[in-house]
């Protein structure tokens, strides 16, 4: 058994523990917000991904008495199908840690057929138990209103009206969770009933009715390992066929249902009302367009095609703002201390460490913006339902297409986006798909080879060379991350696969105050966690690319590992003249590179090593030290690159590292760097997993290192492999 962690850190020694359960799109984060003025702490249980926030009511509602709020993921039942639902129960039943006080329930009004059947589960677990009716205003409007007092006459416990929205009802909330533990916790009727029910499989002895009810339900589904069992829990599952466990899991929801139908007939609601749904009426017209099977699905393209630029785009400004602030400082320290081993750690190791993790950071809030307004107005269930079709024949569904789709900019928020997908299964074959799209790092070297060793310029129809090429590369990683997501599901990964059933919440306007604490709680978790992971690693690769230095090297250098640009004389060889350097022509294309600093360092000397397993597919040491430079990012690649070949290189200016490239000559005089070699280290980049922040985000959402290790290991391999066999069977057909 885990146990929590995180939000019991909140606990006073007399405080109110509240648990605060409900359906997804009932206004429970608002309400949330509320209670703790948005003052919260973002919390995980340990071994899973699902995540809790805990907060403090704030003190004008809670005078009398500290009240801790946990924030439980939104969930339709307690049924361990899916991960959410898992952690739900276990709160709540105590499996892990003390139960909580008391629970809060949060019902929708307009959508209260659909609510009721968590209350029915609520009930037979037998916390004490308040109601907040929340959305009341949205029932009124739609015709449908909800007596509350007739509710709780129903389930037998308080029941509160709120508008989350507006705040109205928070306080005659707290006071009902505050008074809770003071009103005697009769049973009422449909608890007795629900007790009474007989299940075709009575609990075991020392083993509680819900509890047996639960681990019955998992057994089913195929999913126990989320519930926890212990050995006698799973010898006495044992000892019933799967046929009757089925039987019983199946009787059991029956039941529930027929409780649920009692309870809306005993407050007095119509078939009529309950068919309508009136909250979905203006949703169903909208709908009509935007999830029709033509216009549906060229609004959705559009939609996406706007994320998906806003994330190269938009964020440029304040990716360039971070960039200069980080070189603005580092100017600043190399001013302040002057030339030196140390001056260099802290600027080409620290503050490039920091930037390599701030950098990200307009990226990442973008996206948790973008897809927070269209979460919250509903849009993201459409969208899902749309693509389901083409997710599903890899095993998938729609909702992992938004975060591979995201993957095209940067992996690091779309494994961050795969967050709303509630499998784990599915979330981790997610996961591991994305590092397949080709993001944004991988462009600046696809366009360098093209444009080096290929005749780019050149037309095919309407269309140029290196327009093909371009198109081509990121075709065949979209399709290899659709390929690598179905080996994942059929293999390591497969399992019972849930049908897709989608709620279509209706069309509301977003609250702007609460997808801005979503995405800083979002971007604040990154630069937390993965950033002290990324910034160690910048650091230890600076100094495997810095040291040791030439006799005769200056005392500071230019950092490779952070993509900063080069000097373009600094580490030029003796006899080759500033303007040459300047120009990208020296002795160097002639094969006497052998006096770069790099050469000397760390990094140089594995590259050196390398050598003899890159040879295979056309490369030689300097590719070797350009992909360990790149380890950092894919880009960097291109600066390491320019620093082996003593000339300047960056993403905005690659003309003289082209003019290298294209020119660099053997000692024999055979061209160094052919279109075929320069195919193969563009397929190798494709699939390779170079990208250390990656690995770091990975390693954060999986809680393990293992996944982040398998997935640089097989992927490593695949790239090598296609590397090799590209080469080797274009050398066979005569492409030299």
């Amino acid at each position: 058994m885990t146990s929590l962690r995180g939000p019991t850190s909140l606990r006073g020694p007399t405080s109110l523990r509240v648990a605060l359960a409900g359906n997804p799109n009932v206004g429970k984060t608002s309400l949330f917000n509320e209670l703790t003025g948005a003052r919260h702490k973002v919390g995980n249980y340990a071994g899973v991904t699902v995540e809790t926030r805990a907060g403090a009511v704030v003190a004008r509602l809670a005078p009398s008495r500290p009240i801790t709020v946990l924030d439980l993921p939104g969930t339709y039942s307690l049924t361990p199908i899916a991960e959410d639902e898992a952690v739900a129960f276990r709160c709540l039943a105590g499996a892990e840690a003390e139960p909580p006080d008391v629970v809060a329930l949060v019902l929708d009004a307009a959508n209260l057929a659909r609510n009721l059947y968590l209350a029915v589960q609520l009930l037979e677990l037998g916390r004490p138990l308040v109601v907040a009716l929340n959305m009341m205003d949205v029932a009124a409007e739609a015709g449908t209103p909800v007596d509350p007092d007739a509710l709780a006459r129903a389930l037998g416990v308080p029941v509160v009206p709120t508008v989350a929205r507006t705040g109205e009802g928070i306080a005659r909330l707290v006071e009902a969770l505050g008074s809770i533990e003071h009103v005697p916790q009769a049973i009422s009727p449909l608890r007795a009933r629900l007790l009474a029910d007989d299940d075709a499989l009575p609990a075991p002895p020392g083993i509680g009715a819900a509890r047996w009810r639960w681990l019955v339900s998992a057994a089913a589904a195929g999913t126990l390992d989320l519930a926890g069992p212990t050995a006698e829990e799973r010898a006495a599952l044992a000892a019933h066929p799967a046929a009757a466990l089925t039987a019983a899991a199946h009787a059991r929801v029956i039941a529930r249902y027929r409780e649920v139908d009692a309870l809306l007939a005993e407050i007095g609601f119509t078939a009529a009302q309950r068919e309508r749904a009136p909250a979905m009426s203006r949703s169903a017209a909208i709908d009509r367009v935007l999830t029709h099977r033509v216009w549906g699905l060229g609004i959705f393209v559009v939609v996406m095609a706007t994320i998906f630029s806003s994330i190269f785009t938009w964020a440029e400004p304040l990716m360039g703002a971070i960039e200069s602030l980080i070189a603005w400082l580092s100017d600043q320290v190399s001013a302040a201390l002057g030339p030196g081993v140390f001056t260099d750690l802290l600027t080409q190791g620290v503050l490039a460490g920091a930037g390599n993790v701030l950098v990200f950071v307009p990226q990442i809030a973008l996206l948790f913006l973008l897809l927070g307004l269209l979460e919250d107005s509903g849009y993201m269930a459409r969208a899902a339902f749309l693509v389901d079709r083409l997710m599903a024949r890899v095993g998938l569904h729609g909702r992992a297409f938004v975060p591979l789709l995201s993957g095209y900019a940067c992996a690091i928020p779309a494994i961050l986006g795969t967050r709303t997908i509630t499998d784990p299964r599915d979330r981790l074959a997610t996961i591991l798909m994305i590092p397949f799209m080709s993001c944004s790092a991988r462009l600046p070297i696809y366009v360098l080879f093209i444009s080096a060793l290929f005749p780019a310029d050149d037309r095919v129809g309407p269309f140029t060379v290196g327009s093909l090429m371009l198109v081509g590369f990121y075709a065949l990683s979209t399709a290899s991350a659709l390929a690598a997501g179905a080996i994942w599901k059929r293999t390591v990964l497969r399992g019972p696969t849930p049908p897709f059933v989608l709620e279509l919440p209706p069309y509301r306007l977003p609250r702007l105050r609460n997808t801005l604490l979503h995405v800083y709680d979002r971007t604040a978790d990154f630069v937390r966690q993965a950033g002290t992971v990324i910034l160690a690693v910048t650091v230890v690769l600076w100094v495997l690319l810095s040291f040791p230095r030439p006799p005769d090297a200056p005392d500071s250098g230019r950092d490779v590992a952070a993509a900063v640009q080069v000097d373009p004389t600094a580490h030029a060889p003796k006899d080759m003249s500033p303007a040459a350097a300047k120009d990208g022509h020296s002795d160097m294309s002639q094969g006497s590179d052998e006096n770069s600093p790099i050469v000397y360092s760390i990094g140089g000397r594995i590259g050196k090593a390398l050598e003899p397993v890159l040879l295979p597919m056309g490369q030689d040491f300097r590719m070797g030290i350009a992909i360990l430079g790149s380890f950092a990012a894919r880009e960097v690649m291109i600066s390491t690159l320019g620093l082996v070949y003593g000339i300047e290189a960056d993403d905005e200016n690659q003309t003289p590292l082209r003019e290298a490239l294209r020119e660099a000559r053997e000692p024999d005089g055979s061209r160094r760097h052919t279109p075929l070699k320069g195919l193969a280290a563009m397929i190798f980049f494709v699939y390779a997993c170079q990208c250390m922040s990656t690995l770091a985000v990975v390693r954060r959402e999986t809680r393990s290192w293992k996944w982040p290790l398998v997935m640089f290991a097989t992927m490593s391999a695949l790239a090598y492999v296609l590397a090799v066999l590209v080469y080797q069977v274009g050398r066979a057909l005569g492409y030299t």
